[in-house]
């Protein structure tokens, strides 16, 4: 039997996947298409599965986007694999090769993770411009007014339309993720970011979400050459670039989203202009009123009624508009069976990642732990009630949520963290750095999926303060980095960590002294040698006075110490230090010890 046709083998996926979808009309195809940014018609959607001849390329990304947009919108689940568009390029591309972009699809790189478009988003016109030609431009307003929205719709049209070839997307809150990201994308594009991105021709677009201080991006802005986009609550005065505002929705705007939203059941649709005007026309607001009432089934009126119950006036203040929208949706998640488990839930997804928290995490024996506890009418819940819970979480907009990744909009978790008080929220944090330790496998051969855990770290880090600083995880978080290739992350989140660990147990506990000598090792294993030989001296006096001459643990240092002045360039001393280290191993363990014939190893080694 002859082999199948790569034509014949691209239609049979794309039919499987539109069975997967629940085998949505070609109208729903292009409503959800168009949703995700696409412009294509309806009979050309229909041809897909229907017809025999050729398609182009664009044709084929909206029918998979709108088969992800049809299952999303009716909670059917879909394997990660069957929406990946580098694999259905890949198969596209053999099927039709002279329809090949000029620039293959290998050479085109995207690193970080783009939030997905929310449900019936509606494109801004005036980020349309940004498209057009690069600089550095600003997506200033509120928080919830949509900026993130915009920067990834924006980002995926430029992809999808071929204008770049590098996407990099970095979550900017603070110094320390914009320089993780950096280190992640360095380590990705196998040279320095910045140094890449100040190459001529290079067609790059380079996102940094949620700058809170313009004080984070001193020396790390990019250079000119392609389009950086900064989403920001600050004023555009603080920054350096040409601003696009970004406010509330216009009523045409909102009562679009709201009669999009709740397009199934129009009699639901009673009073759109007097939602968006309560809610001030702000996105988000507007987005998770449309979630409940299609969801509870219920009718603007009622909505408007809760959320006057909430306080009048909300649409005077953006984020009280969102905590009273965000306040409503939680209740409604919380009677959901079993009933109580949203809040904590929440709690927790809150103190990680927003751009996104691997499901297994979620899943794990320390998070159902920490939902027993504190919702223990619904007893202890297993793997299927906590994916149940997510899938509800997601129906009501207050999270985002495919088959493998959660996200949150960092609106929603701000106000989450302020809502929590000192001990829940250091209860949260604690039991988000148990799972994910718990979810970490032993063997990293998913880099996408550890790079997501080393996120979370950062983040929960951040979050929890004090209560966390100290938890194994970061140590494991930080090792992953170096093992990545990230060896400048890695040394930076070992210092991190060395110095909480002598501002929590002192100078001279044994603890800190190990975090000092990992601290010590990525310093030399990200280039500064010399750094590492200074840093391991200081260490060996510490080390001789806490644990005495002899303990292993200084003669590990000890170890440490003579390899690193061999890498500094000091083989006389080295071939020194590692000859009174064996001596000293001989006398004291034995000549068969496996520590001695490390010493001895090493001893050959320098002396080649």
């Amino acid at each position: 039997m002859p082999d199948e046709r790569p034509v014949d083998l691209l239609r049979q996926r794309l039919r499987r996947l539109h069975t997967s979808a629940g085998l949505p009309k070609a109208d729903s195809l292009k409503d959800h298409a168009h949703r995700r940014g696409h412009r294509v018609s309806r009979s050309a959607l229909a041809a897909v599965t229907g017809g025999s001849g050729g398609m182009r390329w664009a044709t084929v990304e909206a029918f998979v986007d709108g088969c992800a947009g049809y299952a999303a919108s009716r909670s059917r689940p879909i394997a990660a694999q069957e929406l990946t568009m580098t694999a259905w390029r890949e198969l596209y591309e053999r099927a039709f090769p002279r329809q090949r972009g000029t620039t293959r699809e290998a050479d085109r790189i995207r690193i970080g993770t783009v939030p997905r478009p929310a449900e019936c988003h509606q494109p801004r016109a005036s980020v349309r411009g940004i498209a057009a030609r690069p600089g550095r431009w600003l997506l200033t307003g509120p928080g919830g007014a949509g900026k993130t929205q915009a920067a990834a719709h924006l980002a995926e049209e430029l992809w999808r339309g071929r204008e770049i070839d590098l996407l990099i997307w970095i979550p900017a809150v603070s110094q320390e993720q914009i320089v993780s990201g950096y280190g992640r994308a360095s380590a990705a594009l196998g040279r320095p970011l910045l140094e890449m991105l100040a190459e001529e021709g290079r067609r790059w677009l380079l996102v940094l979400d949620d700058v809170t201080d313009a004080v984070e991006l001193d020396g790390l802005l990019p250079p000119a050459g392609g389009r950086t986009v900064i989403t920001t609550r600050l004023p555009a005065s603080a920054l350096q670039g040409r601003e696009v505002p970004l406010d509330a929705f216009t009523r045409t705007e909102a009562r679009e989203f709201l009669r999009t939203r709740l397009a199934e059941r129009p009699d639901l649709a009673d009073d759109l202009d007097g939602i968006a005007a309560d809610l001030g026309g702000l996105p988000l607001a507007v987005s998770l009123a449309g979630a409940i009432m299609a969801e509870e089934g219920v009718p603007c009126s009622w909505y408007r009624h809760r959320l006057a119950s909430r306080g009048a006036g909300v649409h005077r203040d953006p984020d009280r508009a969102v905590a009273a929208s965000l306040a409503l949706a939680v209740e409604a998640a919380d009677q959901a069976r079993p009933a109580g488990l949203a809040t904590p839930l929440l709690a927790l997804a809150a103190v990680l990642d927003p751009a996104g928290i691997p499901i297994p995490v979620l899943l794990t024996q320390a998070v159902r732990d920490w939902l027993c506890l504190h919702a223990p009418a619904a007893g202890p819940p297993d793997a299927d009630e906590v994916r149940a819970e997510l899938r509800c979480l997601h129906r009501l907009g207050l999270i985002g949520a495919d088959d493998t990744t959660v996200t949150m909009h960092p609106l929603i978790r701000r106000l989450l963290v302020d809502d929590l008080s000192a001990a829940e929220l250091a209860g949260a944090a604690t039991a988000a750095a148990d799972a994910i330790l718990e979810a970490w496998p032993d063997s990293e051969r998913d880099s996408g999926y550890a790079a997501r855990l080393r996120a979370g770290t950062d983040a929960l880090a951040a979050a929890g303060g004090d209560p966390v600083a100290l938890h194994p995880v970061r140590a494991r978080a930080a090792h992953s980095r170096g093992t990545s290739g990230d060896t400048a992350g890695a040394a930076s989140a070992a210092s991190h960590l060395a110095a909480d660990t002598a501002r929590l147990l002192g100078p001279e506990h044994p603890r800190t002294l190990l975090a000092r000598g990992n601290a010590a090792r990525w310093r030399g294993e990200s280039g500064d040698v010399a750094g590492a030989v200074t840093a391991y001296e200081l260490l060996l006096a510490e080390s001789i006075r806490v644990f005495g001459a002899r303990h292993a643990n200084t003669w590990t240092c000890r170890s440490n110490l003579a390899h690193a002045r061999g890498l500094a360039g000091d083989t006389a001393g080295a071939v020194a230090s590692f000859t009174v280290l064996l001596a000293d191993c001989e006398s004291v363990l034995g000549p068969a010890h496996p520590g001695t014939a490390s010493a001895r190893a090493n001893l050959a080694r320098w002396q080649g």
